[in-house]
């Protein structure tokens, strides 16, 4: 292992431990990108799927939420159990809340408690 390799290995290792700290609670989109390894691309696309999801309800045409499940799954290469992180980092940073709220009754997963409470 070279120097370079050592020195990215212990970068990812003490990333690994930071992350471990962060309460996803009170900072949801960073630990969001840390579990993900995201960089501002992906949050950026991440957010261009939710704004054009945001802009149909505000015109309120009908939303096929399989296909908003599709898009953030093909975008992110991710499955169903990362798509529900996703929609409940936004929920908890209030963002996109409208598409949340919508994702989280097409879905009914336990997981969406908060979401469907209300």
């Amino acid at each position: 292992m070279t120097n370079i390799e050592k020195e990215m290995s212990k970068i990812k290792y003490q990333l690994r431990m930071i992350m471990e700290t962060i309460d996803f609670d009170r900072y949801p989109i960073q630990y969001l990108i840390l579990e993900l390894d995201w960089d501002d691309s992906d949050l950026t696309k991440a957010n261009d799927i939710f704004e054009e999801y945001s802009n149909k309800l505000e015109k309120n045409e009908d939303v096929d939420w399989i296909e908003f499940e599709l898009k953030l799954r093909q975008q992110f290469n991710i499955g169903y159990q990362t798509v529900k992180l996703i929609i409940l980092a936004f929920y908890r940073n209030s963002q996109w809340v409208s598409v949340c709220e919508g994702y989280a009754n097409h879905s009914q997963a336990s997981e969406f408690w908060q979401i469907l409470e209300k």
